[in-house]
């Protein structure tokens, strides 16, 4: 019987040993995540905020811009000015639009590097 007893003890600090490895590995993946999660959060306002400025400098600029060119045209010419100024735009502000798009899609998603190192640990067990 003592074998047994040395046998169950072994596997039991065996257990534990495993227990506590994995819980180092669980909070090292958490780590990774919240600090993830406060790059993402940083990128995210930092663009927000650079789109909004961006777009209100360039509405305005665009704006006076406009308006000064059609000033400069001639009476009869105005209105073709305005039509053409506003299919400009337009068209300027979809390519903005499809840019952005593909510059947000292009990025892999949240918790991306997280998400790899879980599924590595979890062929390893």
């Amino acid at each position: 019987m003592p074998g047994v007893s040395s046998i169950l003890l072994e596997l039991a600090g065996a257990a534990g040993r495993l227990g506590g490895q994995a819980a180092d590995i669980l909070k090292c993946r958490l780590e990774l995540m919240a600090l993830e999660l406060r790059e993402d959060k940083i990128r995210i306002v930092q663009v927000l905020i650079l789109a909004f400025l961006g777009t209100a400098l360039l509405l305005l600029g665009l704006l006076l811009l406009v308006a000064a060119g059609i000033y400069a045209l001639p009476a009869d010419w105005r209105l073709f000015g305005l039509v053409l100024a506003a299919l400009a735009t337009l068209a300027g502000g979809w390519a903005a639009l499809c840019a952005l798009r593909r510059r947000l899609g292009a990025r892999p998603g949240v918790f991306a590097q997280s998400m790899a190192e879980l599924e590595k640990d979890r062929q390893c067990f």
